[in-house]
């Protein structure tokens, strides 16, 4: 998967998405539009799944501005409807950023598991 076109391109328009997640415009964006953009995507839970816990992970004061920035830019990937495969184009438009997601998450992937374990305890269930 890392050497297919698809996966280039994404992590190449992952980039810039980076430094917009970090400034107060980008956040505001991924804020407003993040939970509709969710309602409006329906079925690929699994990806939903994981975008959540990115959303979270973008929201916590607590973690690092710099891997916030990288959540951040998947959560704008995934915002954004003109992307390296635009979302109008039905169930395909979400597979560039389901592996925007996968890029993101695979990076971040100690970072986010120790987040979930943090947010439930938080919440009771661990």
């Amino acid at each position: 998967m890392p050497s297919d076109p698809l996966h280039h391109q994404v992590k190449k328009a992952l980039g810039p998405l980076r430094k917009k997640a970090a400034s107060p415009k980008g956040q505001r964006r991924i804020l407003d539009e993040f939970n509709a953009k969710v309602r409006r995507a329906g079925g690929i839970q699994q990806v939903i799944d994981k975008l959540k816990t990115l959303y979270d992970y973008f929201r916590d004061p607590e973690n690092s501005r710099t891997k916030k920035a990288l959540a951040g830019a998947a959560l704008l990937y995934f915002i954004i409807p003109s992307d390296v495969i635009p979302d109008v184009i039905p169930m395909i438009g979400y597979i560039d950023d389901a592996t925007a997601v996968a890029i993101v998450w695979k990076f971040l992937s100690e970072e986010l598991s120790r987040f979930e374990k943090k947010r439930e305890i938080r919440q009771g269930k661990g």
